[in-house]
Formats: structure tokens, sequence, C-alpha cells
């Protein structure tokens, strides 16, 4: 299931909702299995759905989940509300709230995506690239914010929205560094590439969004291979919570 739905992420950003209602229909009949036989207490389902959705349903309402990552994380809890059996994760550390370690390690998958993004354009700058030609009065601190947020690419690869949104602007004064580009406006976005190409930029900082579909898949497989990598390094590194 999250194997498909990244790759359509990546492709086109937009997932059926009737992918989301076959799998969490087939974890509903799991789980009903489950409960019949024994193997699984009806509390362990309903306790653990409930808080997943409540959690999904609340990053959703203030725009750290899109609509597709919500229902990504209810069906999860339905089809995997306590840990799977048989497999021992590396680390041996686990949340009570099974979906919350899916949480953890999916937001962890996420944030290294800003590292990837740093390193790759110190290499760049290393390399002699001049990725702020233009951008000569925006501050140092906004410049290594746009270096772990972003990416410098041709005008003319450019797709737009909702794939890249710019990281720059062309203002009064020239072209200046947007550190939150607002991704809940396209026209504005397609809007700002036009009039970038139109006084002759050639290259422009652009955010990519997040296929995050990817990284709940990472999280995913973390989760079932390592454990919970949050709650770990907390047990290891402050031993007295």
């Amino acid at each position: 299931m999250l194997a498909y739905t990244s790759w359509i992420d990546v492709k086109t950003r937009e997932i059926y909702d009737i992918i989301w209602i076959f799998f969490g229909a087939l974890g509903l009949v799991i789980g009903t299995y489950e409960v019949v036989t024994g193997s699984l207490q009806i509390i362990d389902i309903v306790l653990r759905v409930a808080f997943s959705t409540a959690l999904s349903l609340l990053m959703g309402r203030v725009g750290l989940f899109g609509y597709a990552d919500v229902e990504a994380f209810i069906v999860l809890s339905i089809l995997n509300p306590v840990p799977s059996r048989g497999i021992k994760p590396f680390f041996g550390v686990t949340s009570l709230i099974h979906p919350l370690t899916l949480f953890s390690n999916s937001a962890l998958a996420g944030a290294s995506f800003s590292i990837v993004l740093l390193a790759m354009n110190l290499f760049k700058m290393f390399r002699g690239v001049n990725l702020f030609d233009g951008h000569e009065r925006d501050s140092t601190l906004r410049k290594m914010v746009l270096m772990a947020t972003g990416m410098k690419m041709s005008i003319s690869k450019i797709r737009g929205p909702p794939f890249q949104y710019p990281l720059e602007t062309m203002g009064e004064e020239g072209r200046a560094i947007i550190v939150m580009p607002d991704i809940q406006d396209d026209d504005a976005a397609n809007e700002i590439f036009r009039k970038l190409e139109n006084v002759g930029v050639d290259e422009v900082w652009v955010s990519y969004t997040l296929p995050f579909l990817v990284f709940i898949l990472i999280g995913y497989i973390l989760t079932l291979v390592v454990g919970d990598l949050a709650m770990f390094f907390l047990i290891r590194f402050l031993p007295g919570i």
C-alpha cells in the first residue's frame, strides 16, 4: 500500500480515496478476525485508531499533513494497531501507543530531507557554483535557511505547483528570498515564476514539496526494523526520564 501510494505521490501528488477505503476495509476485516480468535483485544484497536485519527486530523488542521497523509496514518493504525508479531526491532524500543512510533519515525525521516538538501547545496558551493547570484543583500541566516529548505533549478525545468514553489520573489528593490513559501496559493506561485522569467532570470530557488507518503513508507520500515528512534535516543542520552 505505502509503496504504491508513494509512487503515485511522487508522480502526481494526488491519491484516490478508493485506495485508502480498500485497505482500511481490509484492516477492519483482519482486526475483526483477530478479536474473534482472541489474538487481539478490541480495546487495543479502538484506543490506537482513535489516537491516530485525532492526532492525524490535528496535524492536517494546522497544515503539517496533507489530506492523503492523514488518511494514510488512520489506515495504518487500523492495519497495524500494535507492533507486528514475529519482528523484533533492532533497538528493541517502541512506544506503548504503536502509531506514535510511526508518527515519530516518519517525521524524523522527513526532517532528514533538509540534511540532504544542505549537503547537496554545500557540494555545489564547494565546486564553485554561485548559488546566491542576485541575493547579495540577503542575510547569511536567510541564505543558510534557504540551503536547508530548497534547491536552485533552471527556470525552464520547473514544473510549478504542486511540485515546486518559489523561494524568492521579485520586488521593487529586485529579487528577495522567501523563507516560508505559501503552498496554499498556486496562482500566486505561478505568477512569481512568470515575473522572474520575464526579467530574464535563468535559475531560481524553489521549495520541492515533500511527497510525505515516501517518508511515511520510510518511517514504517524503520518502525519494523529499528524501533522508535526518538524514544531510543531519549532513553540513551537522558536515562533519568
